[in-house]
């Protein structure tokens, strides 16, 4: 082939390589795009909303896991009732344009969980049996819930409420100006630890300056460090050190979620994340040099990745997490889980990757967080 025949094709295929650029970006390409994504979040969407009514959600609560099998464990099981998941299921209610949905279920946490100033973090599955102990986080996912429902509804309804439960929470778990992790009604005493991700310093400021200030403090104080820009998982008031052997992603991200509602989130944790995301390698548990301890994978860390980047108005991030949530989910229609994001071998499925799902794929704008 001579010189001149070669440097023709050469040139024929920039113009080609130039020319399907601008088709890719022109707007009637970005928008089969678009719509193709739409379409398949809202399905996504729409079936693990079907599984969770069907097979989630009863008259009490949000089951723990849809198999109806408890064991003796200082973890719940079963049909057993968990505040976080109570709290997850409220902040999706009260974006929905349902306002009774909402009220009924939040009149029935309340019914069942609170108990002496906090909502205690677990129920017997024939719910008789109350643990006598709170996670400060669901207290604090729970009156969340009560202002962004004013916030979309446009009223005042729980204003008071949500300041009078803070008040009680606050009067249980502070310790030297921080939200610790619990309160023991039964030993009449609070956690000696600060876990990071339990921090929502979005709605303490709404309640606290004070408290937010040194919650904030303790967040940035618990970075890492550029090179590995996670969290640190928790800090003991006693011994005044952070108490981290690996880090739990799940706790990480909300960490991140947290930082990002107040737009405190580093650039470098959301690079990190984003390309983690990217390759597919979200696992599980990392060593606090960074390194993957557990190579498993949740559908939770996902949705959680989402919701970041929802948060951040990084649609990169938030599609290509929401692309990888959508894997997780079963699409097997002759399967009983069919919607959800359990394991199809074991039919376990876990209320916390769930509702984390439900909260990514549905459609909650970022500004409806902000009040």
């Amino acid at each position: 082939m001579s010189k001149f025949k070669v440097i023709k094709q050469l040139k024929i295929l920039v113009i080609s390589l130039f020319s399907l650029i601008i088709l890719l970006n022109c707007p009637e390409v970005k928008a089969i795009k678009n719509s193709t994504f739409l379409k398949e979040r809202q399905k996504a969407y729409l079936n693990s909303k079907k599984f969770i009514e069907n097979n989630m959600l009863s008259s009490t609560g949000i089951y723990t896991n849809y198999l109806n099998k408890s064991i003796v464990s200082q973890e719940a099981s079963g049909h057993q009732y968990l505040s976080e998941s109570a709290g997850f299921y409220l902040l999706y209610l009260a974006n929905s344009s349902s306002k009774n949905k909402f009220q009924n279920f939040y009149n029935t946490t309340k019914e069942n969980f609170y108990y002496k100033g906090i909502f205690v973090y677990r129920l017997a599955a024939n719910n008789e049996k109350k643990y006598k102990i709170n996670a400060t986080i669901d207290d604090l996912r729970i009156i969340k819930s009560l202002l962004v429902y004013d916030k979309i509804h446009k009223t005042n309804f729980y204003n008071n409420e949500a300041r009078n439960l803070f008040q009680n929470l606050k009067s249980r778990v502070d310790e030297e100006s921080y939200l610790t992790d619990y309160y023991s009604i039964r030993f009449k005493k609070r956690s000696e630890n600060v876990t990071l991700s339990y921090q929502d310093i979005q709605l303490i400021k709404k309640f606290d300056n004070k408290l937010y200030a040194k919650s904030l403090r303790l967040l940035t104080k618990g970075f890492i460090s550029k090179k590995v820009p996670l969290y640190q998982q928790s800090y003991n008031l006693k011994t005044e050190k952070f108490t981290t052997k690996n880090i739990n992603m799940a706790q990480c991200l909300l960490t991140m979620e947290h930082l990002a509602e107040v737009r405190k989130l580093p650039v470098a944790s959301q690079k990190w994340l984003q390309k983690k995301v990217e390759l597919n390698q979200l696992y599980n548990i990392y060593s606090r040099k960074g390194k993957a301890v557990d190579r498993n994978q949740s559908a939770s860390n996902y949705a959680l990745a989402a919701l970041i980047g929802r948060t951040t108005s990084n649609e990169k991030l938030y599609r290509s997490a929401i692309k990888s949530l959508i894997a997780f989910q079963v699409s097997d229609t002759s399967s009983k889980i069919y919607g959800s994001f359990g394991d199809k071998k074991t039919n376990q499925v876990y209320s916390f990757n769930e509702l984390l799902a439900l909260l990514a794929l549905s459609n909650i704008k970022t500004a409806e967080f902000d009040y």
